[in-house]
């Protein structure tokens, strides 16, 4: 049995898809009310049940200030599982997202076997443009000609069920196989989309534009392919499966 928190995101759901199409047992954690699970993470009572007869979790906190104590609280819960797999993020290892670092640390100090998995920027990231799209505005830059191994969420999830069911462990920098800018994924978005989509540079002061700017993200690795035994999908490949909602 698995284990899925946060399986109503971006990630969590595309898990779901992809482990009841296997045909894996799996249990899905959320505080929606559709969820097999509605448990709490300052609710140790409600882990606990979560967590009961479950060989393999996946931790997914949400990203902030709040996530070292929820990814505690769920691993003192799962106390016993035979795997524990963290959706961590890119940069972590050089201080960006440092909310998922406790989490981290935990993960490989537990008596199980993990796997933490960093990916890159997310293409469905794309669907924050959704409002200047329709508005007929510049899509923002925040990251001038920075550019980063953009990756599909449905490639993080695949990962991530082959490591619940025992197919890889370990640290993963997941990315998709190509670099791109903003204006190049823009490009891409327009190209198949066929209208025009101007962009804008902006000043992005996060430290994460700042990383992206400095080109420090501009990284590519054979994760995906090594884990799925085929080629990652690409941002073009993503943007054509969703051209329905981003307006074609």
């Amino acid at each position: 049995m698995i284990l899925v928190t946060g399986a109503t995101g971006t990630i969590g759901s595309a898990l779901v898809e992809i482990l009841t199409a296997a045909g894996e047992p799996f249990r899905a954690m959320s505080r929606q009310p559709s969820a097999d699970v509605r448990a709490d993470y300052a609710d140790a009572d409600s882990l606990r049940a979560a967590v009961k007869d479950v060989d393999a979790v996946f931790l997914l906190t949400p990203p902030g200030p709040s996530a070292p104590a929820q990814d505690l609280a769920l691993l003192a819960a799962a106390a016993g599982v035979r795997r524990v797999v963290k959706l961590s993020a890119f940069g972590v290892d050089e201080g960006l997202a440092p909310w998922h670092e406790p989490g981290e640390e935990a993960v490989r100090s537990g008596d199980w076997e993990w796997t933490i998995l960093r990916p890159s920027a997310f293409a469905s990231n794309a669907l924050w443009w959704l409002p200047s799209i329709g508005a007929g505005e510049p899509i923002e830059n925040p990251t001038g000609d920075g550019k980063l191994g953009v990756i599909d969420p449905r490639d993080v999830a695949a990962v991530a069920a082959a490591a619940l069911t025992g197919g890889t462990s370990g640290v993963h920098t997941l990315t998709g196989p190509e670099l791109l800018s903003t204006p190049e994924q823009v490009a891409i978005l327009a190209s198949v989309l066929d209208r025009p989509l101007p962009t804008v540079e902006v000043v992005g002061s996060e430290p994460g534009y700042t990383y992206v700017r400095s080109g420090r993200g501009a990284v590519v690795t054979d994760d995906v392919p090594r884990v799925l035994g085929r080629p990652a999908r690409t941002f073009r490949e993503w943007v054509v499966d969703h051209a329905d909602t981003l307006g074609a």
